[in-house]
């Protein structure tokens, strides 16, 4: 009786569990808009795809398999339904099922190799996973479900079954884990061969079954992976492990002060105490349980960390994967904690404490309520923390609100479906769910960009060489004017800019008064002039009724240097006209040495100050042109390796370089002295910047002529040259869609684009063509 008892305790706590974790997934899923993230957009467009050409389409790059995809166009052709709510209903119901498979699956691991207390432990753990919930509000839905597969797999491993029964469980798990995402294919693979080595030992029946593993995989790797691996093989080691350097800006991710505060919270240090205590438990049976999730934490974490190696990886990826073992160490843990307070604690007292028989029994209820209370405030905690974390993501992953879906019916209802939207991040891929049209969405750059829906949301002109990127931005941006770019780990960032309303000319009024004009008070025109196969020239021209002023800026193939010509012509006489031009900084970067010839030698501004704010918040050095030892002046960031270098062909007369009080150098300030123009009469001054990601540690000890050389170097890369008006006409661009809310909308003063929908949220505009 007292067996059939606890059998239906557990039964009833398993069938709790499953029921919590599919509410709250289920809930999770639907708290703002229709689905979170940007990727479960991606997923119904597949499966509509499957489902529209009536077979699963082996694309010439077939990185991603398509077993969810396939799994998801099945359950739409049950429906019988392609409209975007049923199929994101379809959607939920499949992941909280996969959620409570995933539960199951560790439960049933966990219970086999550490007894039903830990895995009771290890359920609630698991419910309360911050990694294993946040997966779900980003879309990684097939790695959910190569996650639950890889906990069965392990659990069948260690399961005594028939040798036939066994090794048809582990080829459809080794089958269905390749087939559902490429990285849960690595991981596993790194995962299962020492796995194997420690679960088979010497026994030849274990072998026999486990070969199951390797066919199952093996045929799916086969099935699927073949072509990219024969067309790809002498690329695809190189590039997995060495070239996508972007990676590495997701390394704070991955340190230990974000897998407390971001991943695991308390959790994590019980996983880690359930190491040592395991081990004691286990020492004089077997240690294969415990080396298995060993492995399990350990492999993941390595590859998370393996940027310490060189290697780069998706790190922040892999924290994912060794959440599930977390949860098994974490509940044995608190289990046997629990167990030792109920019963070998007490007795310890009982024996060594006291011989007061009435004092026994009061300490050792006050040691049972004790270890009670300790464990439900461990638990309360990591529920904080639980619900802390997750309170953020529904604003923070929401791509597909309701008013997004109303805008995407608008356009569905009043155009026909032919031609291009852009949209912003937000509501990216989704909008080609909701409005029937070809979607190109804006890209977190960090994985890729999209420089097509980049220059059409934001209204600019650019040009690259590879390393080096130069962009125009035109009115429509508030932050109009000229911006410089390097590849920094394979990312463009900005390092300078010159805003339109930081460029001015000054002159002398007839009253003596000193008259700037910025550069973003004149009527602005942009447009490329004729290039060779070698050179690409973008001019911006700026009016006014006084002057014009037409800045060139010039690419070439064989050099990273951009040569940028101002052209000052007065309409009128100007007395003591003269160019003032700001060469801001990026903060984000480092720079905090720099070299000004005869004034810094690889010096900060505060080393050698002209004059300090006095409330110490900025420092600048002042130069002239008879002050300057020579005609270069450079700029080094020795955090990422990216160093500005600035040749004057025309002196400034005056510059200053200013610091703030944290030491970064923030500002390059020229002036340039044109005395008095008369009707009609042109100054030129030109100069040269050079913006790049040198990688070297040691630049502070290079010369002036190490940098003329560096100036003089020779490449040969091909330019690409793009524009926002090129591309609404070469992409048949009909709309443009914005979330307010996630992007800045200062797209209203563009010539090229009308407001025609705004429903407080997102912005509808269409193109004029």
């Amino acid at each position: 009786m007292q067996k059939a008892k606890l059998s239906t305790i557990e039964l009833v706590f398993v069938l709790t569990a499953v029921f919590t974790i599919f509410i709250v997934t289920v809930h999770q899923m639907s708290t703002d808009g229709i689905l979170p993230g940007n990727d479960p957009a991606v997923h119904l467009g597949k499966s509509e795809k499957i489902i529209v050409d009536e077979r699963v389409t082996y694309s010439t790059f077939p990185w991603y398999p398509p077993l969810f995809h396939t799994i998801l166009a099945i359950l739409q052709i049950f429906a019988g339904t392609l409209d975007v709510m049923a199929a994101a209903f379809i959607l939920k119901m499949l992941i909280a099922t996969l959620n409570v498979l995933m539960l199951l699956s560790t439960y049933l691991l966990s219970r086999k190799l550490f007894g039903t207390g830990a895995a009771v432990a290890s359920a609630l753990f698991t419910i309360l996973s911050v990694p294993l919930l946040e997966i779900v509000f980003w879309g990684g839905y097939a790695n959910f479900l190569g996650l639950a597969y890889i906990a069965f797999i392990f659990y069948i491993m260690n399961k005594d079954l028939r040798v036939s029964v066994k090794t048809f469980l582990l080829f459809v798990g080794a089958f269905t884990i390749v087939m559902a995402h490429q990285l849960t294919t690595f991981v596993f693979f790194f995962m299962f061969v020492p796995a194997f080595l420690v679960s088979t030992g010497r026994s030849k029946k274990k072998l026999l079954a486990l070969l199951g593993i390797i066919v199952g995989g093996g045929l799916a790797l086969l099935a699927w992976y073949a072509g990219i691996i024969l067309q790809y093989s002498s690329t695809v080691i190189q590039h997995l492990l060495f070239t996508m350097k972007e990676n590495i800006y997701s390394i704070p991710e991955v340190g230990l002060d974000a897998l407390i505060r971001n991943n695991f919270g308390a959790s994590l240090f019980l996983a880690l105490a359930g190491i040592p205590m395991t081990y004691i438990l286990l020492k004089k049976k077997s240690l294969k349980p415990l080396a298995l999730v060993i492995l399990w934490i350990a492999i993941p974490f390595i590859l998370s960390q393996s940027y310490l190696f060189g290697i780069y990886l998706p790190y922040i990826r892999f924290v994912y994967f060794f959440a599930t073992p977390m949860t098994i160490l974490a509940g044995i843990f608190t289990y046997r904690i629990f167990t030792y307070s109920l019963t070998k604690f007490p007795a310890f007292i009982e024996s060594k404490i006291t011989s007061n028989i009435e004092m026994k029994r009061k300490i050792m209820k006050a040691t049972k309520i004790l270890s009670l209370a300790i464990i439900v405030t461990l638990f309360l905690l990591q529920s904080f923390f639980f619900l802390q974390r997750i309170e953020t993501y529904p604003q923070f992953y929401e791509r597909a609100s309701i008013t997004s879906y109303n805008s995407g019916l608008w356009i569905s209802q009043h155009s026909v479906p032919e031609g291009t939207i852009i949209t912003s991040r937000s509501p990216g891929t989704w909008f080609n769910a909701f409005s029937d049209h070809h979607v190109i969405e804006e890209t977190d750059p960090q994985y890729s960009r999209n420089a097509t829906a980049e220059a059409v949301l934001y209204s600019f002109y650019e040009m690259d060489n590879t390393l080096t990127l130069n962009r125009e931005y035109t009115r429509a941006s508030s932050s109009a004017g000229q911006e410089i770019l390097a590849s920094v780990y394979n990312i463009w960032r900005k390092g300078i800019s010159i805003p339109n309303k930081k460029a001015n000319v000054i002159y002398v009024d007839p009253f003596g008064e000193w008259v700037p004009t910025p550069l973003s008070e004149t009527d602005e025109y942009i447009y490329w002039t004729q290039q060779t196969n070698d050179t690409a020239q973008l001019i911006s021209e700026y009016t006014h009724e006084l002057f014009t002023v037409e800045k060139v800026v010039t690419f070439s193939s064989n050099s990273s240097v951009i040569n940028i010509k101002w052209k000052v012509k007065a309409h009128q006489n100007l007395a003591s006209a003269k160019l003032t031009v700001t060469n801001d900084l990026n903060p984000a970067f480092h720079f905090r040495k720099a070299l000004v010839p005869g004034i810094l030698e690889w010096q900060n501004p505060w080393d050698n100050a002209s004059s300090i704010n006095p409330e110490a918040k900025w420092a600048l050095i002042e130069a002239y042109s008879h002050t300057l030892a020579e005609n270069i002046l450079a700029i080094h960031d020795s955090q990422y390796g990216v160093f500005a270098v600035f040749e004057f062909h025309d002196l400034p007369d005056w510059l200053n370089l200013g610091a703030l009080d944290d030491r970064k150098i923030d500002a390059l300030r020229l002036r340039y002295e044109f005395g008095n123009l008369a009707e009609g009469e042109t100054r030129e001054i030109s100069s040269s910047a050079l913006l790049y990601d040198s990688e070297i540690q040691d630049i502070e000890q290079w010369a002036v002529s190490d940098l003329k050389q560096l100036l003089d170097h020779e490449t040969n890369m091909e330019i690409q040259e793009r524009d926002f008006r090129t591309y609404i006409e070469e992409y048949n661009i009909k709309f443009v869609v914005v979330d307010s809310q996630k992007v800045l909308s200062e797209n209203d003063v563009s010539p090229d684009l009308d407001r025609v929908y705004d429903n407080g949220r997102t912005i509808v505009y269409s193109t004029k063509r």
